[in-house]
């Protein structure tokens, strides 16, 4: 994989039940979405969705993108070339914040960040990182249902 990370969306999940836990890694050509663990009632109790992220976060810093995504689940892939725009809402007051990624044909890619997320930087660092693909990056206030 020749993809540089530029940017690293980190603790988000997706789903109802069980929910999935995921990160999205932005790197130079493409998103990747990668699951790499699912959470039940009892996990989220005890606090285990803070382990598990925290764990693959590192493994991402010391082992790499590839390696990090050979662990996972599942990883969906989203070429630059083929988005035709990422949303990110902010949650408004009592909402979390959410990232749509939009392709141009076939469904959008929705998670909710449950990590430490500050949207104005995190929405420069995206348009950086897609700035040549065609990708527009909005920001927007509220839950975006």
């Amino acid at each position: 994989m020749t993809d540089e990370l530029r940017v690293h969306l980190h603790y988000t999940m997706r789903g109802s039940y069980p929910l999935r836990l995921l990160d999205v890694l932005f790197c130079t050509e493409r998103a990747y979405f990668v699951e790499y663990d699912y959470l039940t009632p009892v996990d989220l109790v005890f606090g285990s969705p803070d382990q598990r992220a925290a764990a693959f976060a590192s493994r991402v810093v010391e082992e790499g993108v590839p390696a990090a995504i050979e662990t996972a689940e599942a990883v969906e892939t989203q070429p630059y070339d083929t988005l035709d725009g990422i949303d990110i809402h902010s949650g408004g007051r009592v909402g979390r914040p959410k990232i749509t990624a939009r392709p141009r044909t076939g469904a959008a890619t929705t998670v909710r960040v449950h990590g430490q997320f500050d949207t104005e930087p995190f929405t420069q660092a995206l348009q950086s990182t897609v700035e040549g693909h065609g990708v527009t990056v909005r920001q927007r206030d509220g839950i975006g249902f």
